[in-house]
């Protein structure tokens, strides 16, 4: 099943959900092509950007994938501190986070293979 963001202008970025302990390790760490698609860490109240080469938008957001902060344009060496009620970690590629806003709603389709 693939899941996709709905970005501003209508645009669908592709998601993928990590879940094993590997794959949530690694993420973007010492990627050098340019990001094309975004990852969702599940149950997550923290994420930090150590060794990551390129910029990225984070988006954190509850059970309900209501928003509750965003942070465009983040560069590497940075630790995003933990919310409350957070439960998704998505990072994103620079500029996609662009016409969200705190507190709405992300539009999230998913689709069948």
């Amino acid at each position: 099943m693939n899941r996709y963001i709905i970005t501003d202008n209508n645009k669908k970025l592709k998601i993928n959900t990590l879940t094993s302990f590997k794959d949530r390790i690694k993420g973007y760490r010492f990627y050098l092509y340019p990001i094309k698609e975004g990852l969702c860490y599940p149950k997550k109240k923290m994420i930090n950007t150590y060794f990551v080469c390129q910029k990225l938008d984070i988006v954190v957001t509850d059970k309900e994938n209501n928003i509750l902060a965003i942070y465009p344009s983040i560069k590497t060496e940075k630790f995003i501190r933990p919310r409350l009620k957070s439960y998704y970690i998505y990072l994103l590629p620079e500029g996609s986070s662009k016409g969200l806003e705190n507190y709405e709603k992300l539009r999230i389709v998913t689709k069948e293979k």
